[in-house]
């Protein structure tokens, strides 16, 4: 997989809610390509045969009545 260039950190920042200018931009950007080629180097057996299950959390104004 390529490196991710600023545009495109910068684009993924944006799309969470964040800013991100220089400099701080080059630093995310590597350590986002150094996540990702961490992560690419990760092999567990059997892990693409699982189907995701989607995250969902309680709403804030559902309190625990225990």
């Amino acid at each position: 997989m390529p490196d991710l260039s600023n545009e495109e950190v910068h684009a993924l920042g944006k799309s969470v809610g964040l800013d991100i200018q220089e400099p701080e931009l080059t630093q995310v950007g590597y350590s986002l390509n150094a996540i990702l080629e961490a992560m690419a180097g990760i092999e567990v057996p059997g892990a693409n045969s699982i189907e995701p299950l989607p995250l969902i959390f309680p709403s804030p104004e559902v309190q625990d009545e225990s």
